[in-house]
């Protein structure tokens, strides 16, 4: 039976608190994993808990909704556009969206790490390609865009509704000059990076450019055996280049930031997506006013982030995992429940 990552690390953590994870059926299944301990037992879905509401997922899903509401709570929220599946990509307010920011991101509304998403949009043309990927991978047709925001991703993880850690996640950018396939074979020479087909515990993943990335080069007119032009930098979503545990010195502002979105949208184990510049999360979040925000939360967190950083101390974000589904003794009572 072969377990993925983050299904290794579950097992790892619960033996280490003197409990076991077993498969459900007969049949393998890396999507579902029971917990047991004593007379304690919980199923989990990877790093969902069992305690997460529906609604509370289908909200968290919905990008442009749930930062509604959460910028409504005084949150500092990324500026998004919903683009409807009856609405014009190259209308008034996708041009003042352009003309205010010069770059911009478009994504589906309803995506996940990263698929879908086209970074450096700088015209028109090229946001209505990108609107049409986007709308193809989403469940309703729906694409936002937002401007881009320099600086890097900063992931915290909440579990039981409390602060677990926090990590630095620098992406992969090709810049023009070397073809686009020698970028990437140079990345994935990377000895931290583990293989889908034999999942290891190892940090970062092998970079797959059929799967998502060979699409959003063909927006940008390159293929992989291509060069960028000139100007033209694109980030690699969903992917990592350095994973830095920053957990000592984010201030305490962010991280209250964190731990309330996740309790406005009923999540109690979520991935916060901020993103700004680093020392900009050192700091008050009342002095970075504008230069960072909140990207979203994500309810099925890449827990192993903070388990096995490329620098910086490893966070035993599995155990408090683990002990808040089973509920052992010193963890936070189960606290999913979307607040209106």
């Amino acid at each position: 039976m072969v377990w993925s990552r983050t299904n290794q690390l579950i097992i790892a953590a619960a033996e280490r608190l003197g409990g076991r994870a077993e498969a459900l059926g007969e049949r393998h299944t890396d999507y579902f994993v029971r917990l047991v301990h004593g007379e304690r037992a919980a199923i989990v879905s990877k790093t969902r808990s069992p305690f997460l509401t529906q609604v509370a997922q289908s909200l968290v899903n919905n990008k442009h909704l749930s930062r509604a509401l959460l910028a409504r709570r005084g949150i500092p929220t990324v500026p998004d556009l919903l683009i409807d599946e009856g609405d014009d990509p190259r209308g008034p307010a996708a041009q003042a969206m352009l003309a205010r920011y010069g770059r911009l991101v478009v994504k589906p509304n309803w995506g996940n790490r990263g698929v879908g998403v086209t970074t450096d949009v700088r015209s028109l043309k090229l946001l209505a390609r990108a609107r049409a990927r986007a709308r193809a991978l989403d469940l309703d047709e729906e694409v936002v865009v937002e401007p881009y925001v320099a600086g890097t991703n900063l992931r915290i993880a909440v579990i039981g509704g409390r602060f677990a850690a926090a990590a630095e996640v620098q992406r992969p950018v090709l810049i023009a000059g070397p073809r686009v396939d020698e970028q990437i074979a140079a990345l994935n020479a990377d000895p931290r990076r583990g293989s889908w087909t034999a999942p290891s515990l190892r940090s970062m993943d092998q970079l797959e450019p059929e799967e998502d990335l060979l699409a959003h080069l063909r927006l940008h007119g390159v293929g992989l055996g291509d060069a960028l032009p000139e100007g033209l930098v694109l980030e690699i979503t969903g992917e990592e280049l350095e994973v830095i545990d920053r957990s000592e010195v984010v201030h305490p502002g962010w991280i209250a930031i964190a731990e309330q979105a996740c309790a406005w949208l009923g999540v109690d184990v979520g991935g916060v997506d901020l993103r700004g510049p680093m020392a900009a999360f050192m700091a008050e979040p009342a002095l970075a006013a504008g230069a960072a925000c909140l990207l979203e939360v994500n309810v099925l967190p890449g827990l192993h982030l903070h388990a096995l950083p490329t620098q910086g101390a490893a966070r035993p974000v599995f155990e408090a995992f683990v002990a808040y589904c089973l509920q052992l003794p010193g963890a936070p009572a189960p606290c999913a429940r979307v607040r209106v």
